[in-house]
């Protein structure tokens, strides 16, 4: 029963794995900043981050030296791609606005500060073990790297309702409006689940794993994030039509 709930969390790497690795692919021809963002972002945290940290996991029989290496690299490697959000949100959605990048910098030291509080206080082990938390440290960490998702989350959800007005008057290419919503929800999914992972630790002081059902939500989530992940950068043909076709009905029934 808890490896068929872990089959979510397993579909979301490896869809962060696919569109990650098309990305960065794309960014070696286009040399722009946003697929290097983008790509970066899920390779670290969809795929290599859970990777390096299921090891720390598994490892039961490794010497404390080495789970905690592992943990503590794996929660690196997922904050660089959660700085990587970070910048993503600020650069494309707003590159001149100083606010934004005032709040850009703000969650980059909430994230990198969080991270080092957690590793200096010891209480990083408790990723790799069944112990409880004895502090803070780990719910502000989780919610630090929450922000990240949840940020991008909101700014693809007001760019889908301009890009609807827009696809009103036909200045929107529908399948266009179709994937910044299916990323938004997808990326949002995973904001869902640190959220649902950090009103665990505080309830329960331990991991989800120590429970079936809160596994198998955050897998439910991950199954959410692949699927739109996926559909928003490989859509098939079927896809395509439907999102045209729904478009256009969309048009005909405007005032």
């Amino acid at each position: 029963m808890k490896l068929l709930s872990l089959a979510g969390v397993v579909l979301f790497m490896l869809a962060s794995l696919g569109v990650g690795v098309r990305l960065l692919a794309l960014y070696a021809r286009s040399r722009k900043l946003p697929e290097l963002l983008l790509g970066s972002a899920l390779l670290c945290v969809g795929f290599l981050a859970y990777a390096v940290g299921t090891a720390g996991k598994l490892l039961l029989e490794a010497t404390p030296e080495t789970r905690s290496l592992l943990t503590i690299l794996g929660l690196s490697i997922e904050c660089v791609g959660h700085l990587s959000l970070v910048a993503f949100s600020w650069r494309v959605f707003h590159p001149r606005s100083r606010a934004a990048a005032g709040f850009a910098v703000l969650l980059a030291l909430f994230i990198c500060g969080t991270l080092a509080a957690e590793v200096s206080s010891g209480q990083h082990l408790r990723y790799s073990d069944l112990e409880p938390i004895s502090g803070p440290e780990l719910p502000l960490a989780l919610s630090a790297r929450a922000s990240a998702p949840a940020w991008m989350a909101l700014e693809c959800f007001r760019f889908h309702a301009q890009l609807r007005r827009r696809l009103a008057i036909g200045l929107a290419d529908p399948l266009v409006v179709q994937r910044v919503l299916l990323w938004g929800v997808g990326i949002g999914a995973s904001a869902l689940a640190y959220a649902g992972t950090v009103a665990h630790r505080l309830v329960f002081g331990t991991g989800l794993r120590v429970h079936v059902w809160a596994l198998s939500s955050v897998s439910v989530l991950g199954t959410i994030a692949a699927v739109c992940i996926g559909l928003a950068f490989f859509p098939p043909s079927a896809y395509r039509r439907w999102a045209r076709r729904e478009s256009m009905v969309d048009r005909e029934h405007e005032p």
